[in-house]
């Protein structure tokens, strides 16, 4: 026959592992939306700069081709997210032009910008500040 002890024991043992691996999970769970936010952030801020300069490349024939070579994000709360393109002598309205298909790229994701001041943009988001430019 078998003792009533040593069966709540067993029960006891069970949630106590079932309850530790629910924890980490759940840390996995937290780690991972952390890289997807900025990882989508990041990927709509190339896109928005490559399609835009595309157009405007499109539109205006005597423009030299731009394109995106490089976008870099550094920072831990606070992020900044500065996109470089191949040609460094735009007009500040083609920037301007640049900076806002990248916001409606980030806000087509879901995100909501915040402020469109001058050369940048800024995000704000539950676990991080973005700032993003152009250089």
């Amino acid at each position: 026959m078998i003792n009533m002890d040593s069966r709540g024991q067993l029960s006891a043992e069970y949630i106590l592992i079932v309850g530790i691996v629910l924890l980490v999970i759940l840390l996995i769970a937290f780690l991972a939306t952390d890289q997807t936010e900025q990882n989508s952030i990041a990927t709509a801020a190339r896109i928005g700069a490559a399609n835009t300069s595309a157009e405007i490349g499109i539109l205006n024939t005597t423009t030299r081709p731009i394109r995106v070579t490089k976008v870099d994000m550094t920072g831990g709360t606070n992020i900044t997210i500065t996109i470089f393109l191949s040609n460094t002598d735009l007009s500040s309205e083609q920037k301007q032009t640049i900076l806002t298909g990248v916001q409606q790229a980030i806000e087509n994701e879901g995100f909501t910008v915040q402020n469109n001041a001058g050369n940048s943009l800024t995000i704000d988001t539950l676990k991080h500040d973005y700032l993003i430019k152009l250089s």
